[in-house]
């Protein structure tokens, strides 16, 4: 009974030819044998790789993936990122050969990450903020987040607001409405002339 199964079972998976001229190796117990009709379409679809999921913004502020703990508002925590920030400024920028006019140094200004750089609010719709000065520890599409030096995590809306930072010999001034884009939006943007992004003094 087990001989007929195996040569009915074979007759279905060996190609016939191949079936008829080793017909005896085939029966061998003891060799492996390729079977040839296997569906290969139902291997790959059980072999298939299953798709990461991603999380949607919802997904990640419901998580709070980028809230920052109480724990983590200290001032001193952010200083050697201030640091870091300096060194990849100074590696973006020539400032020995620095001329604001020069537009491939604006584009540069423009498109480069802050966070890590200490700003200071000197003009805002809500004259309670002006003055107020931390390390950019967050950026969003519509506000900065900062920690100030008595270790306060402060949000400041980029709309209607003017910031200044040092950098080198000089104050850099950020025109917030301007600036109305995530980071990553904002290297990917081309910035032509009309409105004042960002100047100098």
């Amino acid at each position: 009974m087990s001989e007929h199964f195996v040569t009915a079972f074979l007759k279905q998976h060996v190609n016939p030819q191949r079936l008829r001229n080793e017909l005896v190796d085939i029966l061998d117990p003891h060799k492996a044998q390729k079977l040839e009709n296997c569906g290969k379409h139902t291997l790959k679809k059980h072999m298939k790789p299953k798709k990461k999921e991603k999380l949607t913004t919802k997904d990640k502020k419901s998580a709070r993936l980028f809230e920052i703990k109480p724990e983590h508002q200290k001032y001193e925590l952010y200083e050697p990122m201030h640091q870091l920030w300096k060194d990849y400024m100074f590696d973006l920028i020539d400032f020995s050969h620095f001329d604001f006019r020069n537009p491939s140094i604006q584009q540069a200004l423009l498109k480069a990450d802050y966070h890590g750089c200490i700003l200071t609010v000197t003009k805002s719709k809500c004259d309670s903020l002006v003055g107020i000065s931390g390390i950019i520890i967050q950026e969003t599409k519509n506000t900065f987040k900062i920690i100030t030096k008595d270790d306060k995590l402060k949000v400041l809306p980029k709309r209607n607001s003017i910031f200044t930072f040092l950098l080198k010999d000089y104050v850099f001034n950020i025109h917030g409405d301007n600036f109305l884009s995530k980071t990553s939006m904002r290297a990917r943007k081309t910035f032509k002339g009309g409105g004042k992004v960002m100047d100098i003094s």
